[in-house]
């Protein structure tokens, strides 16, 4: 009896060490992945998340609109 459950810890914490990781590192590396937009003017890529869009145009900055 303690075999069989040593047995399913093992198993267990092999579960943890290989399976668990790959999901949450793919889950991250989906999540750190941001859209860059090239500015209309300079041609500086941006954040999308910090883009100004004019007229349809992503800008970088007040200046290049």
């Amino acid at each position: 009896m303690i075999k069989f459950i040593l047995t399913l810890l093992i198993l267990y914490i092999v579960y943890i060490i290989f399976f668990r990781k790959q999901k949450s590192s793919s889950s991250k590396s989906n999540e750190d992945i941001e859209s860059l937009v090239e500015c209309a003017n300079c041609g500086t890529f941006i954040s999308i998340n910090e883009a100004i869009i004019s007229n349809g145009k992503y800008y970088c900055s007040t200046k290049c609109i």
